[in-house]
């Protein structure tokens, strides 16, 4: 009796040791959740900053992407129809457009990093 608990303890001290060495052991599902978690907080870092809001004449866009192949802007109005978009050539930049010839109303403004869509702001367009 005294063996086979002595057995049992052992099993269990090695295993625990044994487990607790090997934390860096790379599970490829484990990988694989932490690659998706790494690539969803850099979307979350990508800015978009749209002013002012409502806009009447001009409408300045401020934006900081980081570690992207292809980025960009899209303004959409309230039925869904892309009315601007430009492709974004500088990782941080500011611009204004005009918005004179937009009609009152509420539009959407998008930011796209790596066909993906990042951010989705309002705009009211308000002469």
């Amino acid at each position: 009796m005294k063996k086979s608990l002595l057995l049992i303890l052992s099993i269990f001290v090695f295993g625990s040791l044994f487990a607790s060495q090997n934390r860096g052991f790379m599970n490829p599902f484990d990988d694989q959740e932490q690659n998706d978690s790494t690539k969803i907080n850099l979307y979350e870092m990508q800015k978009l900053k749209l002013y002012p809001n409502p806009a009447s004449t001009y409408l300045f866009i401020e934006y900081d992407v980081i570690y992207v192949k292809e980025a960009k802007i899209e303004i959409y109005n309230s039925i869904g129809s892309v009315i601007y978009n430009k492709i974004l050539e500088e990782k941080q930049d500011n611009f204004k457009i005009s918005v004179s010839d937009f009609k009152n109303g509420l539009y959407f403004c998008s930011l796209q990093v790596d066909g993906k869509l990042i951010n989705t702001k309002k705009i009211l367009i308000n002469h």
